[in-house]
């Protein structure tokens, strides 16, 4: 009786550890690397594109399983040197609904969002401060898995506002105001 009570403490402890273990893979980082590390303690990786203040870097040298999916390569976002973004191009239908049974088993029914217009199927999970996105564009036939740590992610989309501010009131269609300036102007 005593090694059987001793036999279920361990297992507990040994579930325990797992439980842990699986529910720390995105506790302060991604894959081991820890959001905000800055691109200079990376050595491995290589620039691989750079779209306006964000840098895209990938590791050559790494095979990457995620969620107990092989994937072939991750992408690294860093915005001022700080890694904030990960994505994964997914490879098939099939490795998407790898992902998608998996991210919902460990993180709960995701939140979903569609796009009618652009083919855009969207699904979301959260873990404290990082963001998860599984993306399906039906239209062109890609999916993406992305993961983005909030409090960095904030600041990039601010910056990328101030630089980029959306266009301004469009001139038409004419509000009854603007309207009656219009005929004022052009003599009716």
């Amino acid at each position: 009786m005593r090694r059987l009570k001793l036999m279920v403490y361990i297992s507990t402890f040994l579930f325990g550890c797992i439980g842990v273990s699986q529910a720390a893979d995105l506790q302060g980082g991604f894959l081991g690397i820890q959001w905000g590390t800055e691109i200079a303690d990376l050595p491995d990786f290589v620039k691989v594109a750079e779209k306006h203040d964000v840098i895209y870097y990938g590791n050559p040298k790494k095979f990457y399983t995620l969620f107990d999916v092989d994937v072939p390569y991750v992408t690294y976002a860093f915005h001022s040197a700080k890694f904030f973004a990960a994505y994964v191009d997914v490879a098939s239908i099939d490795v998407f609904g790898k992902l998608k049974d998996h991210i919902t088993r460990k993180y709960g029914p995701p939140r979903t969002t569609l796009n009618f217009n652009e083919g855009q199927r969207i699904y979301n999970w959260k873990y404290q401060d990082t963001k998860i996105k599984l993306k399906l564009y039906e239209n062109e036939g890609k999916m993406k898995l992305g993961f983005y740590y909030e409090p960095l992610t904030r600041k990039v989309n601010k910056a990328q506002r101030e630089a980029f501010p959306p266009p301004g009131k469009p001139v038409f269609p004419l509000d009854e105001r603007r309207l009656g300036e219009a005929m004022e102007v052009f003599g009716f």
